[in-house]
């Protein structure tokens, strides 16, 4: 499989590109039928192509999808402990720089969707009474940033920490009476807009570093809260 890689490279193909029949293969890379075959088939098992049968069938390089990705460190991560602390720290180098990085790439359109979103990230603005799906507006608002993004590697490492919210910390720190929570989402992420509107990366870059380092607090506090509800509930009689 590593020399069906290598060769996609060195020939410079692009997604979309369809690679040559099998027995091409075979003969460009020197390697065996049943060698072949099993490359192919972990290729289009890791989603890098896609194959249709017929004459004019064939193996068809494909960009593999974020749900792909996220499957993937989903399940490298799936017995390790996540901890908020280092979940908060790569989040203050990496969405800062993201921030700076779609401050002058957002549309108009980008802006009115964020705008909505800050709304339903909080009760008293036309957000749910559920903690999960305010909280979920507050994550929707960072994937928006990520869809903007002019690189694919910030976008996808601030993409992956959010689903690791959601997945792990989101569901676990439910607190219907953290009412600082959702103030400190509405006015952050509305500081930011007000960044945004200006197009300046410095000041966007600034504003959410500092709206981090609060969630970070936030969610800390969250914690706590959890550890203590679960030690009096679970304590004996």
């Amino acid at each position: 499989m590593s020399d069906i890689k290598r060769w996609i490279v060195q020939s410079r193909r692009q997604v979309g590109d369809k690679l040559p029949q099998e027995a091409a293969l075979i003969e460009q890379l020197g390697v065996a039928r049943g060698t072949v075959r099993e490359a192919l088939a972990t290729l289009q098992a890791q989603g890098l192509i896609t194959t249709q049968t017929g004459p004019n069938g064939g193996a068809t390089l494909t960009q593999p999808t974020y749900d792909r990705c996220l499957e993937a460190v989903s399940n490298f991560m799936y017995f390790e402990t996540v901890d908020i602390a280092t979940l908060y720290a790569l989040r203050r180098v990496v969405e800062p720089e993201l921030a700076a990085n779609v401050a002058s790439r957002l549309t108009e359109n980008d802006l009115s969707e964020l705008e909505s979103l800050i709304g339903l990230s909080h009760p008293e603005h036309g957000g749910s009474g559920d903690w999960n799906e305010r909280r979920e507006a507050d994550l929707l608002f960072h994937d928006r940033l990520a869809d903007a993004c002019s690189s694919p590697m910030l976008a996808l490492f601030c993409r992956l920490l959010n689903d690791i919210i959601r997945r792990v910390i989101a569901v676990r720190n439910a607190q219907e009476g953290f009412g600082a929570f959702d103030e400190e989402i509405f006015h952050g992420h509305s500081a930011l807009m007000e960044a945004f509107h200006a197009r300046d990366p410095e000041r966007a870059r600034e504003l959410m570093r500092q709206h981090i380092e609060q969630a970070e607090k936030l969610a800390l506090e969250a914690e706590v809260r959890v550890t203590r509800e679960r030690l009096l509930l679970d304590a004996p009689d």
